[in-house]
C-alpha cells in the first residue's frame, strides 16, 4: 500500500477533529460521563494512528509489506471499535464490555502486527542478514 502512511494520518486527523469536537461538547454541556469515550478517540484514534503512520513514513520498506493493509484495517477498525466500546460502557455502567474487548485486541494484534513489520521489513533492522562488503 504506496501511501499507507497518509492513509494512517488522515485517519488520526479525522479522529482529532471528532475528538476536539466532542470534547467541546462535553465541556459546554458539562456531559462528564463522556469523557472516557472523548479520551478514546485522541488516544487510540489520534496518536496511535499517527504514530503508525510516522513509522510507515520513516520507514518506507515496510509499506511493501502485504500485511501493512492488514495492519491499516486491524488499527481502524480497533480504534473505531474502542470507541464504540467506549461510549457502551458509559451507557451500559462499564457492565457490557463485549464490543471493546473485541476492540482491544483487534487493536493489540495492530499493534503486534506494527512490530513484526518493523523487525523484518525496516531498512535498519538487526533481523536482516548482514550485507557482504566486496573489497
Amino acid at each position: 500500500m504506496a501511501h499507507i502512511d497518509r492513509a494512517f494520518v488522515g485517519m488520526a486527523l479525522v479522529w482529532l477533529m471528532l475528538g476536539m469536537l466532542f470534547g467541546l461538547y462535553i465541556g459546554l454541556t458539562h456531559s462528564d460521563q463522556y469523557v472516557p469515550m472523548h479520551m478514546t478517540m485522541l488516544l487510540p484514534g489520534f496518536v496511535m494512528l499517527s504514530v503508525y503512520g510516522a513509522l510507515y513514513r520513516l520507514w518506507p520498506k515496510m509499506k511493501d509489506a502485504g500485511l501493512a493493509k492488514v495492519q491499516f484495517w486491524l488499527a481502524t477498525i480497533g480504534s473505531l471499535g474502542q470507541v464504540v466500546g467506549a461510549y457502551q460502557s458509559v451507557q451500559s455502567g462499564g457492565s457490557d464490555m463485549m464490543i471493546v474487548t473485541s476492540a482491544w485486541v483487534l487493536a493489540l494484534l495492530g499493534g503486534l502486527l506494527m512490530g513484526w513489520l518493523f523487525l523484518t521489513k525496516s531498512e535498519e533492522s538487526a533481523w536482516h542478514a548482514p550485507s557482504h562488503k566486496h573489497a
